[in-house]
């Protein structure tokens, strides 16, 4: 359950802070299955990046998060800064433009 709420804020977050439907749209799918991808490749090309990979790669927190693996304080650790990373910031971001922003 907690994956499924953790995918549908990113997708509030980018709504928020793109301000358009189908860019939002569009945004999850990279964020979900393009990135992914590349962040993978580029941690298996650069060592140093497969270490920082877990921190930063909100998608290889939440299979984690599906697959049951999140049971040491590290995996929740990680889980907490890919949070950070890719929900929060990027939220306070969007409603800070938001509050600045005409309503149409």
């Amino acid at each position: 359950m907690l994956g499924d709420l953790v995918g549908m804020a990113i997708g509030f977050t980018l709504g928020v802070v793109l301000r358009n439907s189908a860019a939002a749209i569009v945004g999850y799918f990279v964020v979900s299955l393009v990135l992914p991808g590349i962040l993978a490749l580029l941690a298996s090309v650069r060592d140093w990046f497969a270490d920082l990979q877990p921190w930063i790669d909100w998608n290889y927190t939440r299979v984690n998060l599906f697959e049951g693996a999140t049971n040491t304080g590290k995996e929740w650790a990680m889980l907490g800064s890919t949070t950070a990373i890719w929900i929060v910031v990027p939220l306070i971001v969007g409603l800070l433009f938001l509050r600045r922003s005409e309503v149409k």
